[in-house]
């Protein structure tokens, strides 16, 4: 296992910061890494070079060496050049933020449309971040009639990464069309959509499971849903039927090229009849992680749609602070909140009706 060292950012917020830290060591672990150590920087102008100033630079690299890290994570989106000063400077691999996220749903990607997801975003970050000089060009020959400077394997690679990432795009643009028939089709059968959208690790594929009596598997990780897992659900007396997904999670900062790159699975949630944005109130920071929920709904284009919030996991959670954050949920959606337990099957059935009340 690698030793990583966290560099937290803060460029405003305090309390966000070492939020956003934490959560960084988390998605840290998720990749597989220990970490040994971390450090919250106050960054008041962003360095073209290193990003953070010079003199922290200096402070954090003894502190690296002397903790013997083997990579070093950045709580920030760093430019490709940023990233390659640091690494040289440090003399260990330096890492974003957005690097560990496309590490972790590359080991997550299940079904192919993931995959291709997946491979689409990491192309579009190796992309600017190719090392190597305009340079370094060979000469066919000297005389009329040749080619004259000849490409590198620089200029050769980027030409076939931007020709994968064009058929990447064309497949996916494929699967979209599948799907967008796939909607024309229930459509005509009536069947209205449901789709679970939340926090990653909220509990949205066990809920699911809950309500669909599905096999859907959850698991206490991040990012374990990265593909769009469908089911039927019925109501409470097995009468009226509905269609109900489950999505990829969300994150704090979720880079945007990982947005654009699942486009075509987050539409889902777009065209939706009713959207059940699913909260873990037992996580530290419950609200702010929704409202980042709710930017990337209107990100995407799904801010318009109705939304139900489903408080799930209330059984870890003291009655009082449950009744709080429902008024506080109520306050700021203006809309229905339900108090649920996916694993406990607390007021799954209130939820059901709460659905099906309000797609009427």
């Amino acid at each position: 296992m690698e030793k990583a060292f966290l560099v937290g950012i803060n460029t405003g917020k305090k309390e966000l910061s070492l939020d956003s830290l934490e959560e960084l060591g988390m998605l840290s672990k998720t990749a597989g890494a220990v970490n040994i150590g971390q450090v919250l920087k106050n960054v008041k102008t962003i360095n073209p070079a290193y990003y953070i100033t010079k003199g922290m630079a200096d402070e954090l690299k003894e502190i690296i060496q002397s903790n013997d890290a083997d990579i070093v994570l950045f709580d920030a989106d760093l430019s490709p050049a940023q990233e390659r000063n640091l690494s040289d400077f440090f003399e260990v691999n330096v890492l974003d933020r957005t690097r560990i996220i496309l590490d972790i749903f590359a080991t997550r990607a299940k079904t192919a449309e993931g995959k291709l997801q997946v491979e689409l975003a990491l192309l579009q970050y190796i992309l600017p971040r190719l090392k190597g000089s305009a340079d370094m060009l060979s000469r066919t020959g000297a005389g009329i009639g040749t080619r004259g400077p000849g490409e590198t394997k620089l200029e050769t690679d980027r030409r076939k990464i931007r020709l994968k990432i064009k058929h990447i795009k064309d497949k996916l643009e494929l699967a979209k069309k599948t799907r967008s028939l796939q909607r024309l089709k229930r459509g005509k059968q009536r069947l209205d959509t449901v789709t679970l959208a939340g926090y990653t690790n909220s509990g949205k594929t066990t809920l699911l499971q809950a309500l669909t009596h599905s096999k859907a598997h959850g698991e206490d990780k991040l990012f374990a849903t990265l593909g769009t897992k469908m089911e039927a659900m019925h109501d409470k007396n097995g009468n009226k039927k509905v269609i109900i997904s489950d999505t990829v999670g969300f994150i704090q900062n979720l880079p945007l090229l990982l947005i654009e790159s699942f486009k075509s699975t987050l539409e889902e949630a777009v065209f939706s009849s009713l959207l059940v944005h699913v909260v873990d109130p037992s996580q530290n920071g419950a609200i702010a992680k929704a409202e980042e929920v709710i930017k990337i709904l209107e990100k995407i284009g799904a801010g318009e749609n109705k939304i139900i919030t489903a408080l799930n996991k209330v059984d870890l959670i003291p009655r009082e602070q449950a009744d709080y954050l429902k008024n506080k949920f109520e306050q700021i959606t203006g809309g229905i909140v339900v108090p649920v337990s996916a694993k406990k099957g607390i007021n799954l059935n209130l939820l059901k009706d709460s659905i099906f009340q309000a797609l009427r």
